[in-house]
């Protein structure tokens, strides 16, 4: 049987959800839950984000973390893709606690119980 699917459909699920840690120009941290990702190369992720506070704070700091939802973390993961991070602390209204990563200059939050400690090393997609 064949199907096709339109280019606002995700034909492959389930998909991970990861939520990213960035911190702003004053040292803010913020997350935010993104689906669009993939390991793509031996040490190396791919994510595909849109415009948000988060893309803005990687273009300044370079650094960011990700972190795996898990079942337990539901709540805090719905959260921080329901709320922008241009109008409120995400972070310190979910009640979530953060240290410095050890490695990049992003926040590591301690609720999650794995975290990849990243670098970005790929700007801006171009369009077409």
């Amino acid at each position: 049987m064949q199907r096709e699917f339109s280019a606002k459909q995700s034909i492959i699920t389930p998909e991970a959800v990861f939520i990213i840690g960035t911190y702003d120009e004053n040292g803010v941290p913020n997350a935010m839950n993104a689906a669009w990702g993939m390991q793509s190369d031996y040490g190396e992720i791919t994510i595909q984000l849109a415009k948000h506070k988060t893309t803005d704070n990687l273009k300044k700091t370079g650094g960011f973390t990700v972190a795996f939802a898990t079942e337990s973390t539901v709540v805090i993961s719905d959260y921080f893709g329901i709320e922008s991070g241009n109008k409120m602390n995400k972070i310190e209204k979910a009640g979530c606690h953060v240290r410095k990563s050890a490695h990049v200059n992003a926040p590591v939050i301690e609720e999650y119980p794995v975290t990849l400690e990243c670098l970005r090393v790929q700007g801006e997609k171009l369009q077409r």
